[in-house]
């Protein structure tokens, strides 16, 4: 009887025995270690220290996870129409992709199949701590027909609104309280070409039109839709968010922008001949040119600490569009997200692998800043410096886990200037909305067709009244523009994106 009792007892243990080991190995694969292949946007790297930086971080995830990383480089030479031939292809191996719905068709790949579908049950199981860190609405913000298709970026402040950098001891000589609007940085330009005869106020080359949308939002609350093109045809203002509508189509801004640029051109802003320009950045930094026109984020990463040093007599502040009217609009939530490929073979452990690279903070280190000891050092404040010897080509690394991070967790690089940075935060927190488009794709693959001919007319006619380059009136440019986009069925987009707009 006891032999018997025994027998069954055996027979039980091990069958559970075996039930959990298939658990477990269901949800971790122990027998095996799983490669997870991340898709991120960059030059893949020849100096061998990413490389280094993965080995040491896959020790990590083959303890934690039993999962190592691989990295997939979609190089920067026309980076969207590889991503999206990449993903659309069906034939790479991939788990992880980086997304966005601003800068890399987030949307018209989840809608075209390209991203998997992901169940709250598999978030909360296999990605706990970032799924606890992200609110109901915001995973709503990420779902499709009632499917969660992105992990958000939602714990990251980034500013990446754009302005121009002047000289600020230039504007006080020139008597104006700073530059704070258009009429100043009009005024601000007008000093400089009366007053400083060898400087070219902006050395503009004529390829860069986001001034005309930073103008656009600056003298109306105008929030444009970023899924739908760098101009930012479409979007609504502040006072009606409901209605979408093309300020570039239809009322009195783009009119007098038009004729401001005009201005500009003939009052000798930038040179005649825009092909004849030359580095405006670093003539801005020897003290040629005026203005350097770029976003707030290299303003106190880049330009200031370069400037610093390139012209230490020099002062320099920034102008952020949209300031005169209190106009800022926050950072997407899928300004930088995390999809899971459709043809991923091990989508649990990628998310896995994702939870880790956000929360766990060795991971976290390595994926952003490599090796300490080798690409960074903390100083006694505990801020971000290079080592003694540090040489960019032969050290540098080049891994850009954009999607994924956390105020929390970042580590202060001691070049930057913080005091500005917290200067302008300040600022734009009394103003900032959140960008209200996060939960509606517009940027459907049918959308994106029909709007094809529409941004080919804008890029025939924005950038030329963009810098004034037209024999006729501002008027009369503006009148041919319009009807051209009328031409190319910005009527029929316009209402279709707003029947989108209203289901949402």
């Amino acid at each position: 009887m006891k032999k018997r009792v025994f027998a069954v007892l055996l027979i039980c243990a091990l069958v559970m025995t075996c039930f959990a080991c298939d658990n477990r190995a269901d949800e971790y694969s122990i027998n095996s270690v799983v490669t997870i292949t991340y898709l991120t946007i960059g030059d893949k790297p020849s100096n061998g220290q990413s490389e280094k930086v993965i080995e040491k971080l896959n020790t990590i995830l083959r303890k934690k996870a039993n999962a190592q990383l691989d990295v997939y480089y979609v190089s920067w030479d026309d980076y969207l129409a590889k991503y999206n031939k990449v993903l659309s292809s069906g034939d790479v191996s991939l788990d992880l992709v980086a997304t966005s719905s601003d800068w890399l068709d987030a949307w018209p790949n989840a809608i075209d199949g390209n991203f998997m579908p992901l169940t709250e049950d598999m978030l909360s199981k296999y990605c706990p701590l970032t799924y606890n860190c992200v609110s109901k609405e915001q995973w709503q913000k990420c779902s499709y027909q009632g499917k969660i298709y992105f992990i958000p970026e939602n714990e990251y402040t980034q500013w990446v609104n754009h302005g121009f950098i002047y000289r600020k001891d230039i504007a006080d000589e020139a008597g104006l309280n700073g530059v704070s609007s258009w009429k100043d940085l009009d005024a601000y330009f007008k000093y400089v070409k009366e007053k400083y005869p060898n400087m070219i106020p902006w050395d503009a080359n004529g390829t860069s039109t986001i001034g005309t949308l930073g103008y656009l939002m600056s003298v109306r609350k105008f929030i444009p839709i970023y899924e739908l093109g760098t101009y930012g045809i479409w979007g609504a203002y502040q006072e009606d968010p409901r209605k979408i509508v093309s300020p570039y189509y239809e009322g009195d801004e783009f009119v007098e922008y038009a004729k401001l640029m005009k201005e500009w051109k003939e009052l000798g802003v930038w040179r005649d001949k825009l092909s004849d320009a030359e580095d405006n950045d670093e003539e801005f930094y020897n003290g040629m040119s005026s203005v350097i026109q770029h976003h707030t984020q290299n303003y106190y990463t880049i330009i200031k600490p370069r400037m610093v040093v390139m012209l230490p007599d020099a002062d320099i502040d920034f102008y952020w569009c949209g300031k005169e009217s209190g106009n800022v609009v926050k950072n997407s939530i899928l300004h930088g997200a995390m999809a899971i490929y459709a043809g991923s073979k091990n989508p649990e452990r990628a998310l896995m692998v994702y939870d880790l690279l956000r929360n766990d903070r060795e991971c976290y280190n390595l994926i952003h800043y490599g090796i300490e000891g080798v690409q960074y050092e903390k100083n006694s404040e505990g801020m971000l410096e290079r080592p003694s010897g540090y040489n960019a080509d032969r050290d540098s690394i080049l891994l850009n886990f954009w999607w994924g991070r956390r105020d929390e967790y970042e580590i202060k690089d001691a070049t930057y200037f913080w005091e500005d940075y917290y200067r302008l935060n300040d600022e734009y927190e009394k103003y900032a909305i959140d960008y209200p488009w996060d939960s509606v794709p517009f940027a459907s693959s049918d959308i994106l067709d029909e709007i094809k001919p529409i941004i080919e007319v804008c890029d025939k006619y924005v950038p030329k009244i963009a810098y004034g380059q037209y024999d006729v009136t501002p008027e009369e440019e503006v009148a041919e523009f319009r009807l051209a986009l009328k031409n190319a069925g910005i009527e029929t987009v316009t209402r279709k994106l707003q029947i989108i707009s209203n289901s949402h």
